[in-house]
């Protein structure tokens, strides 16, 4: 399965070799904001037109266009962790293929499977056939210790970077919450989703809290610790003095504690790139927040812009609706321009 998915990894290299790599030029390159709009209650909201929206970028606002999002065809890798703990959350995978053959929607539409651990294992070529890597999606190899999330976005991002310019980019992370091992600086991430239009999409389970569903599932994983009179003798079951067995290895419980503390990184990743992050705990909620995404990916207003600006460097865009205050606007909210005359 492991050896399918890297020989998929020599393909795909082997194919974007040939490809150009452009870089986002100011003045000549189109700016791509998929927007999800809502109401309170979270149901899509259809009709709007490109009046109805104002986008500024840096402040200033912006001639946009109103795309039909279904003429363009969606690249999208689904960046899939089996490294860390990671394997405690693989029975929730068994239906993953339908359902993301479901979000992808068939051709034009084309998906890559990546799996990562401590760095990126491996990746499938494109397709739109999903079924094609049916045993790569549902029952993964499990992963070494790591869980390199900003490495595997950064390869991921790598490879849409050699898709059709034309097509929608979009990434679907399958991850723990907080980034284990990664290499690659959070600016470089934020200036790569700017140049390649990509929206993530995450959909993230708490890693501490699987860790320790693991501890009682596994007792091997957190041995309980018996604890003996000093006399040796075993006592009475109500004994006072009896021996007590019970779990003193506290790392466990304590890194669910402080995790819990923690940013959901892969959230903010998310949202910064205009998409939009999920939690899961088991198989059904996984479910569940795959066929949402899938409807709210189909049902986004495709903005556009050529920015006014010339200005390099990290842009900031917002987007707002000018006449329906009662309604919810999601978009992303940032780019990275290089200056033309550089």
């Amino acid at each position: 399965m492991k050896a399918a998915l890297q020989f998929g990894i020599v393909a795909v290299a082997l194919a974007g070799a040939a490809v150009a790599q452009t870089t986002l030029h100011t003045t000549t390159t189109l700016v791509v904001v998929p927007t999800l709009v809502q109401t309170v209650g979270k149901e899509p909201a259809f009709s709007l037109t490109a009046e109805d929206f104002v986008l500024t970028d840096n402040g200033v606002p912006q001639k946009i266009t109103l795309e039909e999002g279904t003429k363009r065809p969606l690249s999208l890798v689904v960046l899939m962790q089996t490294g860390g703990v990671a394997h405690g959350q693989f029975a929730s995978y068994t239906n993953l293929e339908t359902m993301l053959a479901s979000l992808l929607g068939g051709a034009p539409n084309r998906v890559s499977i990546v799996n990562f651990d401590s760095r990126p294992e491996a990746a499938s070529p494109f397709t739109t056939n999903v079924a094609e890597w049916t045993d790569a999606i549902n029952k993964p190899d499990q992963g070494d210790s790591g869980a390199a999330i900003y490495d595997g976005i950064s390869f991921a991002l790598d490879l849409l970077k050699k898709e059709p310019v034309g097509n929608r980019r979009a990434i679907l992370l399958i991850s723990q919450e907080h980034d284990g091992g990664s290499k690659t600086p959070m600016k470089e991430i934020v200036r790569d989703l700017g140049e390649t239009n990509t929206a993530i999409y995450s959909i993230t389970f708490s890693a501490e809290k699987t860790e320790a569903k693991l501890a009682l599932k596994y007792p091997q994983v957190n041995p309980p610790i018996t604890a003996v009179p000093s006399d040796g003798s075993i006592k009475a079951y109500n004994d006072p003095a009896r021996p007590f067995q019970g779990y003193f290895k506290l790392d466990v419980p304590l890194r669910l504690v402080f995790g819990a503390m923690q940013k959901n990184l892969s959230a903010e990743v998310a949202q910064l790139s205009g998409g939009e992050s999920m939690t899961f705990d088991n198989r059904g909620e996984l479910d569940q927040d795959l066929s949402l995404l899938g409807s709210h990916i189909r049902n986004s207003y495709i903005l556009s812009f050529y920015p006014s600006s010339t200005e390099s460097g990290l842009h900031t865009i917002k987007v707002s609706l000018a006449h329906h205050p009662e309604l919810v606007v999601s978009a992303r909210t940032s780019y990275w321009a290089e200056d033309s005359k550089k």
